[in-house]
């Protein structure tokens, strides 16, 4: 009887999450976003700084396949904050929008190349449903590893100078790594609207042609999380939209009580 009943609720909670992952899908394409022209439209601007003591950078060992991956550690693009404290790499967009102007798609595919067993680049944003291109451009097998809960994960070798292509069909901030090269990772951004952009080295953005009205932005940083404002984009004005952010802290562990 025991056993009937484990089975039971076992088989409860996998129908469960699964009608949780459909809902969550489903959800993602009824809200589809409408693709049009837009005339007149705002456009916003700002800088990403970071506030506090900087972390020393973090240096990467790279201690397998020493002749193509190089003899020296090598800085990691986790977190690159510039001498003025503005940080790189922190991805800036629009969550709230349903209509707007039309997405920018390449003629060829977005790509991401492992080169040196390092990812090039770091964090590459693309549009949900396109198809990215995984390429190898080193002489050494890869294993590429995607984190993800929406877009289908997979885990499969790449040959030196092989190509894997992979469509991802859900927005999703997927990490990417290499199960034979411990510290090789990169993201790809999978967004379901085309304002979006990615901070330079100077930590500034720009996104424009974006309609009236009153929408969420966000700013997210692999290390350092993510923060939110809420703007107001007036027609044919520019809107200032700064952010700062800083090191996220640790949570304490509680410890347990002595019986």
């Amino acid at each position: 009887m025991s056993k009937f009943i484990i089975r039971y609720v076992c088989l409860i909670a996998v129908v469960t999450i699964s009608l949780i992952l459909l809902f969550h899908n489903s959800k993602g394409i009824m809200a589809a976003y409408e693709e049009g022209d837009v005339s007149n439209g705002g456009t916003i601007t700002g800088t990403v700084k970071f506030v506090g003591d900087v972390p020393e950078v973090k240096m990467l060992n790279m201690d397998k396949d020493r002749e193509t991956c190089g003899h020296d550690p090598s800085p990691s693009e986790a977190l690159l904050i510039s001498p003025d404290k503005t940080i790189k790499n922190v991805v800036v967009s629009i969550q709230n929008i349903s209509k707007g102007k039309k997405f920018e798609r390449p003629a060829e595919n977005p790509s991401i190349d492992q080169k040196g067993c390092i990812f090039i680049p770091h964090v590459k944003m693309i549009p949900q449903g396109s198809t990215i291109d995984l390429l190898n451009s080193d002489d050494v097998m890869h294993n590429l590893h995607s984190w993800s809960m929406k877009n289908t994960a997979f885990n499969e070798g790449v040959a030196g100078g092989g190509k894997l292509a992979k469509t991802f069909e859900f927005s999703e901030t997927i990490k990417m790594t290499c199960d034979v090269h411990k510290w090789m990772s990169a993201w790809i951004i999978v967004q379901n609207n085309p304002y979006y952009t990615l901070t330079g080295e100077n930590g500034k953005f720009r996104i424009e042609d974006v309609p009236p009205g009153t929408y969420t932005l966000r700013a997210w940083q692999e290390s350092l999380g993510r923060v939110a404002q809420e703007i107001t984009v007036k027609a044919g004005e520019e809107t200032k939209a700064d952010f700062e952010m800083t090191k996220k802290e640790k949570r304490k562990r509680r410890r347990r009580k002595e019986k």
